[in-house]
């Protein structure tokens, strides 16, 4: 990426995080942060495109604190793993604007919009934060510690993590302990296999 397309995306990041989506645009770049149209346009034909390149940049950003936020651990049941997973989620959003909370929601992609590259971008990020759910409620199910994996639990799981943190009315430990008894409850998990935070 060329120096003058990176600058172009962090400045949009930027407004992303302060403004949402609707701050994401060309002009917005060239009235707000003093972008020449020239410049904007060199790189990106739209916002759709911009806004397409500003989420390839958050992707980036979500998965690397996963990955520091989740080490593997042996032994380790498929609801422990959920949990653990959850509550990266959780912290990824709370130390973000709220604007971040809608690239992880189903609520949150655009309708009655024309599907561009952004929405493209939207539905394989949605998609790949519920498969990493599906896939530790499968795990859990061959272990014992979740009674359900169908497919729409996942999709709860990851609506249920984007609306407590939107809600933000409790400190932090209240909220990981509500998301650990509500997600438990989801998933229909026995309160005998819950681990102890």
């Amino acid at each position: 990426m060329s120096a003058s397309r990176q600058a172009v995306v962090e400045a949009a990041a930027g407004l992303f995080a302060s403004l949402g989506r609707e701050g994401v645009g060309p002009r917005d770049l060239v009235r707000r942060l003093g972008f020449s149209p020239e410049t904007v346009y060199r790189h990106f034909k739209n916002r759709d495109e911009l806004f397409a390149a500003v989420l390839s940049r958050l992707q980036g950003e979500l998965f690397a604190h996963l990955e520091a936020s989740c080490p593997e651990a042996a032994g380790e049941t498929g609801l422990a793993m959920l949990l653990e997973l959850a509550e990266a989620y959780c912290r990824f959003l709370e130390e973000r604007p709220v604007a971040y909370g809608d690239i992880v929601s189903a609520a949150g992609r655009v309708r009655n919009q024309p599907a561009g590259e952004s929405s493209r971008e939207l539905d394989r990020l949605y998609a790949r934060i519920v498969r990493q759910f599906e896939v530790l409620l499968h795990l859990g199910r061959l272990d014992g510690s979740v009674g359900d994996d169908a497919p729409e639990t996942a999709r709860r799981v990851v609506s249920v993590v984007v609306g407590l943190t939107r809600l933000s009315l409790v400190a932090p430990n209240v909220r990981a302990a509500n998301l650990r008894g509500m997600l438990t409850s989801l998933v229909g998990a026995g309160a005998a296999r819950i681990r102890a935070a």
